[in-house]
Parts: C-alpha cells; structure tokens; sequence
C-alpha cells in the first residue's frame, strides 16, 4: 500500500474548511419483522377428486355368476321391507326385466312372470 497520499488527505481538512471532529457511529436498522398471520375466514377450495379407478369397482359384482350374486343379494336383504327390492333386483340378475315391456317392471309382474314359467314346465 502507498502512503504518500495520507498528508495530502489531512490537509484537506483546512482546504475544504471541514472541522476535524470524530466519526460517530450510526445506529443500525434492523429488518422489522412481518405482522402476525391471520386466519383466513373462507376454508380453501379444494380440488374435485377425480373418478375412482378401475381397480376400485367391485369387479364380482358384474363378473360373478347368477348364484353367487343371488347369494350376495339374499344377505344384503333381511328385512321385509326389503321383499321389493329383493325381487326387482333378483329378476335383474335373472334377465327377466328384459323379457318384461316398460310399463310392467315391477315386482309384482316379475313374480307373475316367474310363476307363469314355473307352471308352464310343470304341465309338460
């Protein structure tokens, strides 16, 4: 480092007529820190799930077979509340609700159309 400057520099003091005072320290601004966080009065809208996957369906319920869909259904319905349900849903499994027109898909004519069948091969 070159020092021949430093005379130069003291005696700028009278040239520029500054008084020579010593330098005082300058108070240090922090960051202030951020307000509190409040709560947001609306929940956050989430996102609609998309359909369950393949793997999710109850793949025996379309695969499985007459028996044992009848089986399934018979433990699902206990009560007699549930007959009419039971019956629709058993002339479903059967195919009988194909067989029937649009105006006679109750369990009423079900039933009339399982009984006329079993009659029909009793006769023979």
């Amino acid at each position: 480092y070159d020092s021949k400057l430093i005379p130069d520099v003291v005696n700028l003091h009278e040239i520029l007529n500054v008084p020579k005072a010593p330098l005082t320290l300058i108070k240090p601004e922090f960051v202030r820190p951020t307000p509190k966080l409040q709560i947001a009065t609306f929940p956050p809208r989430m996102k609609e799930l998309p359909p369950p996957a393949l793997e999710l369906f109850d793949l025996d319920e379309n695969f499985a077979n007459e028996y044992v869909r009848l089986a399934k259904l018979t433990s699902k319905c206990s009560d007699d509340d549930d007959a009419e349900y039971f019956v629709k849903e058993a002339g479903e499994i059967l195919g009988i609700m194909d067989e029937l027109s649009v105006d006679s898909k109750d369990a009423k004519f079900v039933l009339h159309h399982i009984f006329s069948k079993v009659s029909n091969i009793a006769v023979f």
